[in-house]
This record gives C-alpha cells, sequence and structure tokens, in this order.
C-alpha cells in the first residue's frame, strides 16, 4: 500500500499506466481515491495516473490538529516528488479543486493543464455568494435511502445500483473527520494572484449540481483567465461518476 508520510501525517494513494504523461485525480468531500473508477481504465493507455485519499479520507490518516485543507498542496506535492512527477494534469472534483487550483497558483509550473470539475476551488465575490447561497436555499432534502445533494436529484431514480455505490465509497470517510476538514471550504482564494495566471483551465459543470450550480461556476470562470466551461447537462454534482462518457469525453478533448 503506497503512502507518502508528512509530518505525522500518512497519505494514501495509489498509481496507475505507465509513460511520460502524468494524470492526477483529486477527489472531493464526497469520495477518496476510489471515486475515479470509471475514470482510470479510460485513461491508463494514454497516462501515468495517481489517484489519492485527501488527509483524513479514506485510507489517509493524519492526528486531529492537522486535519486542515492548507496542508492538501503539500500533500499533493509530497506524492508527485515520491513518484518522480515534474509536473501533471490535475483532474480536481468539487473540494479537490481546492487542492488543484492552490497547486497551480503555488507552483504553476507543476500543473500543466487544470480541470475544475464542479468548483470554485474558493475563487469568490459578492455576486457568486449570492447564487451559491440561493442554491442552498432552494436544496431540496436528499430522498433516503440512496439520494445525495452530491449527485442529480434524480440520479437515484434512473440509476439505483450507481446511487448507493456512490454512497457506500463515501461511507469509507469518516463524517466527523470530513466536517471538520471541509469547514476550511470557506476560505477564498486570494485572487489578486489570479492576475498573472496562466494555466490551461477547463471548469466543468452540469444542470442538475445542487451545490456549486451552473450559474455560479460561470461566474467564477469569468475571473480566471483564457479558461474555458462546459455543461454536461442532465447530470448533477458528480458528472464523473453520473455520466462518465461525457465527462471522459471532455477531458479527452482538453487533454489533448
Amino acid at each position: 500500500m503506497p503512502t507518502v508520510e508528512i509530518g505525522k501525517a500518512s497519505i494514501y494513494y495509489e498509481t496507475f499506466g505507465d509513460g511520460d504523461r502524468h494524470l492526477v485525480f483529486a477527489h472531493g468531500a464526497g469520495g477518496n481515491a476510489a471515486s475515479w473508477w470509471q475514470q482510470v481504465p479510460h485513461f491508463i493507455d494514454r497516462f501515468r495516473i495517481v489517484t489519492f485519499d485527501h488527509r483524513g479520507f479514506g485510507r489517509s490518516v493524519c492526528p486531529d490538529e492537522d486535519l486542515d485543507m492548507s496542508h492538501f498542496v503539500n500533500d499533493l506535492t509530497a506524492i508527485m516528488d515520491k513518484e518522480g512527477m515534474a509536473s501533471a494534469q490535475l483532474v480536481c472534483q468539487s473540494m479537490g479543486g481546492w487542492t488543484g487550483l492552490g497547486m497551480a497558483l503555488q507552483c504553476p509550473e507543476r500543473v500543466e493543464r487544470l480541470v475544475m470539475s464542479h468548483t470554485p476551488g474558493g475563487i469568490t465575490n459578492d455576486e457568486i455568494a449570492a447564487v451559491s447561497a440561493e442554491a442552498e436555499k432552494v436544496r431540496k432534502p436528499a430522498v433516503p435511502p440512496f439520494g445525495s445533494w452530491a449527485v442529480a436529484p434524480d440520479f437515484h431514480v434512473k440509476n439505483e445500483v450507481a446511487s448507493h455505490l456512490y454512497n457506500q465509497i463515501g461511507a469509507f470517510n469518516d463524517p466527523d473527520v470530513r466536517a471538520k476538514i471541509v469547514s476550511g471550504i470557506g476560505r477564498p482564494t486570494d485572487q489578486t494572484k489570479l492576475e498573472a495566471f496562466r494555466t490551461p483551465t477547463l471548469f466543468i459543470t452540469a444542470a442538475q449540481d445542487q451545490i456549486f450550480p451552473p450559474a455560479m461556476i460561470e461566474k467564477v470562470a469569468a475571473l480566471v483567465p483564457g479558461s474555458k466551461v462546459v455543461n454536461l447537462g442532465d447530470a448533477g454534482h458528480s458528472s464523473y461518476f453520473e455520466s462518465p462518457d461525457a465527462f471522459n469525453a471532455a477531458l479527452d478533448d482538453f487533454l489533448a
């Protein structure tokens, strides 16, 4: 089981494939390294792939005092260093957007391309905050036993088996630890650093995202120089899981 030790934290990761092109997947708060089961087989013939558990998620452990998103960039840097990856293309889902954007801002030479999937990555202003607040206000309770805010409201009807699998993968995360870490999502990114931002960036959204709706993502993307937005239509917050073919195709086009 590969891990990298950072202080008292042990960060779990997995590698797949080989070659000179590197692709790293950073999961969201509802997932872990296992979330990318529909992406790894699709890209393994073209990339050397890394998936990992953010600290406190899945198989990555650390003491309570270090359960903080501020460590995420250093954690990923340590993994890439151990694997000899000078740079990589990053695909970041929701919470993982703070990892990816943070890395692109702190050490842009290590991020060849950045995919921000259903995430603002900490970019905000009054307009963005207003859209976020309105989305939270109209969000409906998830329907038990298979519903989730992290997928489309009707995903449990369209695909009950996949809905159950989504929740099962997330169940490997300690909910108390997750809550403590996710509290850091409220910290804004220093947007003055975006003025010199040059990393090619793709924002992915979908029509039924109940957490970071398309209107919010479009406003975020407008603040990132040169970025593009793709809306995958009839999916929720986790299009990589709900509509993997469309998601993978969008990545194919961008990473090519």
